[in-house]
């Protein structure tokens, strides 16, 4: 996805001829606004799902208070491969 997206960038900015920009534009906006709900709706469902089963069955895990923290999670695991 995040491919796509600077795919979509590049190629708007980097268009010299301009027939194209209206539908590069639109590619750019599209993309950003699906990564940005992908996003949510993990952080979503990843606190409900950490909550609901990692915290109960490890001892030593405690719940999720906010998807701030769900979010730096992925960040760190993606930072991590």
């Amino acid at each position: 996805m995040i491919k796509d997206l600077c795919r979509a960038g590049i190629g708007c900015m980097t268009d010299m001829s301009g027939s194209n920009k209206k539908d590069m534009y639109k590619d750019v906006a599209s993309s950003i606004l699906a990564l940005l709900l992908s996003i949510l709706i993990v952080a979503f469902v990843g606190k409900y799902l950490w909550n609901s089963t990692v915290a109960e069955l490890f001892t030593f895990v405690r719940p999720v208070r906010s998807v701030w923290q769900i979010i730096g999670l992925m960040i760190f695991i993606s930072l991590l491969k």
